[in-house]
């Protein structure tokens, strides 16, 4: 009866306002199979696909086996229709229910040597896709990095102009489209289209965001409101989805997560007992909650003492009237949800209540039917998750565990950080830089610091001699592309830094566990 009840206002809401029906919403499985040709015989082991619920900023790593002769075939699981990312390929638009037929030439580079067959509307957007893109865009990238700050207004302004255009011919019907297109491979290509010309301005503004006024740079949002933040068909756009709501979150919706910081009374953990401490940085009750010591605390607050509910509430609403938004959007909402359920909150280590207050404190801000689902479903896992349950994981291949077993086998007995990076990423060379003094602190303990890179993106020469000029010490391991894909998958990670921990049995524990034992 309930999900009758969902439904039938989905349909209603899409049935006005759009053409995408919300069972592309909603999870589902997908086939992707085809064939690798030239395919070399140490190389193109797997398919390594990393796919994404943009409403949790959740990922998932998947492995598709390819066989000697270069075929392929594999289910997907889908939190929703979205573009997926494929290692070596790039992204590739995914819907529930559809089988995309994909074939690859080894021998060419990314994108380059990539056909899609078959009869779904994956297929037909994944096909159109790129000519669509040249015929608006040309050849160049819409984001300029050399643009200074007097050139920002007229660069917008150009910007703002391509995206008229653009809905003036979604509106008209008009995108150059084969007759008989229909309205979903329609919808999608249309929002990816805009979806471009906006993530262009959002990394404009991250790469000056340090000069620019939020207000004053997206004042060109307000006229398109319906088109680029009241639009659900965004989550479906075929090139960087995840970037793109990535961006959206932290570059424009920033008051969500960080408003906070404005709103905190500093703690001083020599003067306070650690419950004390606890309740003057986060508003939670505890589960002993005491009345009297409330009051105590009360005037610490003064007047900024916050619920979770009172600061989302605060947070929309500064971001609504900051941007001349005429309602809490699409967009704004998919923002509170991922605050929610980010990655830190969903670990072992964040108090159930917690987690239980924020979600409490979202749901009525959850306007738009589609991010209820999806924060339902997030809390559903999150509990079932905290019951000692397993949620729906990728599975390692028996290659990969061995391909780990023979990284860790010479160092037994050691407690082991081990952390994956590469030559081309700022933030792991910083880690690493900031690492050294605790690599030196712990030469003569049982602890050893194991940095992996993939050989192929990270050349030996070049990454061995950035790591002599900067003196990082500890164990320098290089794997080769196929195995590093193997063990993105073991570990469901797609991004580097990532980083591990084993105590000296070979556990998995937390690196401060490894900090506090060792120190």
């Amino acid at each position: 009866m309930k999900r009758t009840i969902i439904c039938t206002l989905l349909a209603f809401v899409f049935m006005t306002v759009q053409a995408i029906d919300e069972y592309q919403f909603h999870s589902g499985t997908a086939v992707l199979k085809g064939r690798i040709l030239n395919k070399p015989a140490n190389e193109w082991n797997i398919i390594t696909l990393y796919s994404f619920n943009l409403f949790t900023n959740g990922e998932q790593v998947h492995a598709i086996p390819v066989a000697d002769d270069g075929s392929f075939e594999g289910v997907i699981p889908l939190a929703h229709s979205h573009s997926v990312r494929i290692d070596d390929i790039g992204d590739v638009f995914l819907a529930v229910g559809d089988t995309l037929e994909l074939t690859k030439d080894a021998t060419q580079e990314d994108r380059e040597g990539v056909t899609f067959g078959g009869h779904s509307s994956s297929t037909t957007i994944n096909q159109l896709w790129p000519a669509l893109q040249k015929h608006y865009f040309g050849d160049k990238l819409l984001a300029d990095e050399s643009l200074t700050e007097a050139e920002i207004p007229s660069w917008k302004q150009g910007v703002a102009k391509l995206m008229d255009t653009i809905i003036a011919d979604i509106k008209a019907d008009r995108l150059p489209l084969p007759p008989n297109t229909n309205s979903f491979v329609k919808e999608v290509l249309g929002a990816s289209l805009l979806g471009e010309t906006f993530m262009a301005a959002l990394n404009v503004f991250r790469d000056n965001m340090t000069t620019l006024r939020r207000g004053a740079f997206y004042d060109f949002v307000v006229e398109r409101e319906q088109w680029l933040l009241d639009n659900p068909a965004m989550m479906f756009v075929v090139n960087r989805s995840e970037f793109l709501i990535n961006y959206v979150q932290f570059y424009m919706m920033t008051d969500i997560g960080y408003m906070d910081n404005s709103l905190r009374i500093g703690v001083h953990p020599r003067q306070d007992n650690a419950e004390v401490a606890a309740y003057k940085s986060e508003f939670y009750l505890p589960r002993n909650f005491n009345a009297d010591l409330h009051q105590r605390l009360l005037p610490l607050r003064a007047d900024s003492l916050l619920t979770i509910a009172d600061y989302y509430r605060m947070a929309t609403e500064s971001i609504r009237t900051g941007y001349h938004l005429k309602k809490n959007d699409f967009l704004l909402q998919v923002a509170v949800c991922r605050d929610i359920f980010q990655e830190n909150h969903l670990d072992k280590s964040f108090a159930p209540d917690a987690m239980a207050a924020m979600f409490a404190a979202g749901i009525p801000l959850f306007e738009h039917p589609v991010v209820a689902h999806h924060a339902v479903e997030a809390y559903r896992q999150y509990v079932i998750s905290r019951e000692g349950q397993s949620m729906t994981k990728a599975s390692a291949t028996p290659e990969a565990d061995a391909i780990f077993e023979r990284i860790i086998a010479p160092y037994k007995g050691n407690a082991l950080y081990i952390d994956f990076w590469g030559i081309g990423c700022g933030p792991c060379r910083v880690a690493m830089l900031e690492e050294r003094e605790k690599v030196e602190r712990m030469k003569d303990k049982p602890v050893r610091f194991l940095y992996i890179c993939d050989e192929k993106d990270s050349p030996r020469a070049l990454s061995e001699q950035w790591m002599h000029e900067n003196n990082i010490k500890g164990e320098h391991i290089y794997v080769t592309h196929e195995e590093w894909k193997q063990l993105s998958v073991k570990f469901q990670f797609s991004a580097i830094p990532f980083n591990l921990a084993l105590d000296k049995d070979g556990n998995f524990v937390e690196r401060e566990y490894l900090d506090r034992l060792y120190r």
